[in-house]
């Protein structure tokens, strides 16, 4: 009795331990996931931290246009060397004390006309705008990378989904192989094929259950979480928009890009550097003031003043030719930069637009593939019930009908990515304010409202017997990762890694098994 009750305890404690340390599941849509990779992620702050030191050497270069001041207090304890200044007194020492000397010094000095230090300063604000253009590049890059990452996991859950209706199916068929096999209409080697077809199929789960367990530690990583974590994402990818016009976008890109915003602040910034570097040989005005209350006692100090007008003109200071040597080599080298960075961007945009019309096309090709093959699928079917057809022709037909769905989840999930590299490429891409998530119902996320995050509810079935008597599908559903989507109340346990059928959508079912309606 005792021992049973240790056991039970320790069972029972090793269960909450194990409840206790299971990794949590995070929900997230797109907005969601942008918001933590923007706080939490290192590329982000580290621009922002470059961009507050910019501020910082802003503010400092100002202080050189500003008054400056400072006070003293001193008490010293001297003596004085009369011949030292020449005085020689009959019957006083050469030397006088010690005596103590109390002293309030105040002095202060301003910049009446320094050219060179107003283009430092004006320099440096230049340096603190480029750096606002470098957290928006920081903050862009974060954005399109969270994006890529947020698609990719959206792909692997359509490739589970598919495939876990592929494994229903062949599960289904080789049901149906034995029974036929028992009633002597069929052959060992319809068994055979639907035995291979069934391995061939749990063998694609597990390595889109890899995929995406690759893909969803990548998008831990890039937000900041914990990567023992799970992630279920609630927002289905759309078809992207058509693909603009090739000059609209590159107009776009010019104007947007914030790599060429920061560039060009740059390419101002060694400008003013430069004219500051040539202002050293101009003379600069400044005034000066030096006050003192002076006494041997606290009780009777005296004020004295100085006012100093002062004009600077440089003779000769080697270091003023260098100084602009470097700064015009510093203002060539960032134009050559900047031509070059815009013809890159050119080239950004060009290349992604043509990826979106390209991948526009291969969803369109993809669909009309899906339709081909599910009408062979069917007709092969009918074949081999009519006894006409063969084993091996129902197996080639099933195994393009796979790969069709397979290459239409491939297609709209490289467009979505497309439609993600276009918004990079013009600089329309950036960090959106938060909106109520679409789940509530209340509004959709976008990313800086360009990428529409939305979902048409998926069709359903009912479990594996729907598998077998639903009618085929005729058409595609063109907004949305995969086809209509089927569900099961017989899910195998692989679906506990895929994410909910209301958010991903799956294959719609194939044509009916004939032998299974007979």
């Amino acid at each position: 009795m005792l021992l049973a009750a240790t056991a039970s305890a320790q069972t029972t404690t090793s269960t909450t331990t194990t409840t206790a340390t299971a990794p949590a599941t995070i929900r997230l849509t797109l907005d969601d996931a942008l918001q933590r990779a923007l706080s939490e992620g290192a590329t982000a702050r580290l621009a922002q931290t470059a961009a507050e030191r910019s501020q910082i050497a802003e503010r400092e270069a100002l202080t050189g246009l500003l008054p400056q001041g400072d006070a003293r207090l001193m008490r010293s304890n001297e003596s004085v060397n009369l011949e030292e200044f020449g005085f020689t007194l009959p019957g006083v020492p050469s030397v006088i004390g010690p005596f103590n000397v109390y002293q309030v010094q105040v002095n202060a000095a301003a910049q009446l006309f320094n050219l060179a230090a107003l283009r430092l300063y004006q320099s440096r604000h230049a340096a603190a705008g480029a750096s606002r253009y470098e957290v928006a590049r920081a903050e862009s890059d974060v954005v399109a990378s969270v994006s890529r990452l947020y698609v990719m996991v959206q792909r692997a859950d359509a490739q589970i989904v598919s495939r876990q209706a592929d494994m229903k199916l062949f599960q289904e068929l080789l049901r149906v192989a034995n029974d036929e096999f028992e009633a002597g209409t069929g052959t060992k080697l319809d068994v055979a094929q639907a035995r291979l077809q069934l391995s061939r199929a749990r063998s694609g789960l597990l390595a889109a259950e890899n995929d995406r367990s690759a893909a969803v530690l990548a998008l831990l990583n890039a937000i900041g979480e914990n990567q023992a974590s799970d992630v279920l994402l609630t927002d289905p990818v759309v078809a992207a928009p058509p693909a603009p016009d090739v000059d609209a976008a590159l107009a776009t890109a010019r104007a947007q890009r914030p790599e060429v915003k920061a560039l060009e602040a740059h390419v101002r910034e060694a400008q003013l550097a430069l004219s500051a570097a040539r202002a050293q040989y101009l003379p600069s005005l400044a005034i000066e003031f030096a006050g003192d209350y002076g006494g041997l006692q606290t009780s009777n100090l005296l004020w004295t003043r100085r006012i100093t007008a002062v004009a600077s003109v440089p003779l000769f200071r080697g270091t003023i030719p260098a100084n602009i040597a470097r700064a015009r080599l510093e203002v060539r080298d960032l134009e050559t930069r900047l031509g070059s960075l815009r013809s890159d961007v050119e080239q950004d945009v060009r290349t992604a637009v043509l990826s979106l019309r390209n991948a526009e096309e291969r969803v369109r090709v993809a669909e009309e593939q899906v339709q081909v093959a599910e009408d062979a699928l069917t007709i092969a079917r009918d074949r081999k019930s009519a006894g006409y057809g063969s084993t091996v022709e129902v197996d080639r037909a099933e195994d393009q009908y796979q790969q069709a769905h397979e290459a239409l989840i491939a297609a709209r999930a490289d467009a979505a990515l497309a439609n993600v590299q276009l918004r990079r490429a013009t600089g329309e891409l950036h960090p959106a304010t938060p909106t109520p998530s679409a789940t509530s119902g209340d509004a959709t996320p976008n990313v800086g409202g360009t990428l529409p995050i939305t979902s048409n509810p998926p069709a359903s079935a009912n479990g594996a017997n729907a598998t077998t008597t639903a009618a085929p599908s005729t058409t595609t559903t063109p907004n949305t990762m995969a086809p209509n989507a089927t569900s099961s109340t017989n899910a195998s346990p692989t679906t506990t890694t895929s994410p909910d059928a209301s958010t991903t959508p799956a294959p719609p079912p194939p044509p009916p098994v004939r032998g299974a309606a007979q």
